[in-house]
């Protein structure tokens, strides 16, 4: 039991992202189960989860203040949400992700949930203002040279 629980744990704690991950049909529905089975509060549980990770990188952990006891209790709601959405939310994928796609079913699944997770963070507004404050800093003019003087062509699947 133990050795079944690191491996569906391991995957998701072991790296970064992938830029192209290939997931088979079972993976593609247990992350769907994962995303749908995920409340506001879960997201929230998440994105706490994802920072307070991302912040004991060396580069970035002086800009953070999360004591021991917060990353304890951070990582304590996060892992009995996975156990929640693995064993009784998305039992029946989990275990068809694991069986006919392996381990690394499961990670991936878990990799789009994330980035699910945390993209729509993007949308909460005072992240966006956030990431607004960054265009007073970005030279247009030099950038104006990377626009093609007939302009740009049409969006893929534009009809025009």
């Amino acid at each position: 039991m133990r050795c079944l629980g690191l491996l569906l744990v391991l995957p998701i704690l072991a790296g970064a992202w992938p830029a192209l991950a290939s997931a088979g049909s079972y993976a593609d529905a247990l992350s769907q189960c994962l995303i749908r089975s995920t409340t506001p509060a879960d997201q929230k549980t998440v994105v706490r989860w994802a920072f307070a990770t991302m912040a004991l990188d060396p580069d970035v952990a002086p800009m953070s203040a999360i004591t021991p006891e917060q990353r304890a209790s951070i990582n304590q709601k996060a892992g009995a949400l996975v156990t929640d959405l693995l064993a009784r939310s998305c039992n029946q994928p989990a275990q068809q992700a694991l069986m006919f796609e392996g381990p690394g079913a499961a990670r991936t699944a878990f990799e789009a949930w994330a980035r699910w997770a945390i993209t729509n963070l993007a949308s909460e507004p005072h992240v966006m203002r956030g990431a607004g404050a960054l265009l007073q800093y970005i030279d247009l003019g030099k950038l104006m040279s990377l626009v093609p003087l007939q302009g740009f062509p049409p969006a893929s699947g534009d009809t025009r």
